[in-house]
């Protein structure tokens, strides 16, 4: 089985997988900083809601956050027995065409190896995360770039603290455009501000590459803003963990000799 684990900013997602089918998921923060033995017991406890203790064969991880996975890659070994892989460009089965593959974050090269391997292709995928990136798959399955953008929360969360009278809303859609009071204009402003965003991108996308792409979204505001933005043709909260497993499924061949 392998175990996949995405240490974003603020959330490390986590999978289990038995070749392609996923047995298990979990979401925790990555704040405060936990140390080593913090994270092996609560992976550990976290596995045990299975009924029968799972084999580890290959444990793959993506990560934008240093401290995390220092701390993880230690627990790893201690915890399971087996020696973690950290993703990184050179080790993903895609060609990432940029100028500076190292810098291509190991989340956005795990949602283009899900992609290439589960969508139709030219794509793009939408991660709305702590950053809001748009990652570009040409039509032969290369990772040709990609858009950074602030996220929905640090976004808001900018606002709030820079303007002394306004305060944190829930992120929705607003029952209507023109605000009633200082809370709906809030709601409205930031709920428009990341649709009319994605779109635009979406479009210029297009343009740039002269032909329709498909567009998958992941991330956490995804579903809210996939309801409305017509150009993205689906949801998948799972995308980067899938990536991860293709990763590993392909490692596993290559110790193998496959």
């Amino acid at each position: 089985m392998n175990l996949v684990i995405d240490i974003g900013n603020t959330i490390l997602k986590t999978g289990l997988f038995n070749e392609k089918k996923m047995l298990l998921k979990g979401t925790f923060s990555t704040n405060p900083p936990r140390e080593s033995d913090e994270w092996g017991i609560m992976l550990r406890n976290w596995l045990r809601v299975l009924s029968k203790k799972p084999s580890i064969d290959m444990v793959v991880i993506s990560s934008v956050v240093k401290g995390a996975l220092v701390a993880i890659r230690k627990a790893i070994p201690r915890y399971f027995g087996v020696t973690p892989v950290e993703l990184t460009h050179s080790i993903a089965n895609i060609p990432v065409l940029c100028d500076n593959p190292e810098e291509v974050g190991a989340d956005r090269i795990a949602n283009a190896v899900a992609v290439t391997r589960m969508y139709r292709m030219p794509a793009v995928v939408v991660d709305f995360g702590t950053a809001t990136t748009f990652d570009v798959i040409s039509k032969k399955g290369e990772y040709i770039g990609g858009v950074i953008a602030p996220g929905i929360r640090v976004a808001s969360e900018g606002l709030w603290q820079k303007a002394e009278k306004l305060f944190p809303v829930e992120f929705r859609k607003p029952h209507q455009v023109i605000g009633k009071n200082t809370a709906d204009n809030l709601v409205s402003g930031i709920f428009y501000t990341f649709l009319g965003m994605t779109k635009e991108i979406l479009e210029k996308i297009e343009k740039e590459m002269g032909q329709e792409v498909n567009v998958i979204a992941t991330g956490g505001w995804a579903e809210l803003i996939g309801l409305e933005c017509k150009k993205i043709k689906e949801v998948n909260p799972d995308l980067t963990l899938q990536g991860l497993n293709f990763i590993a499924l392909d490692l596993g061949k290559k110790s193998k000799g496959g």
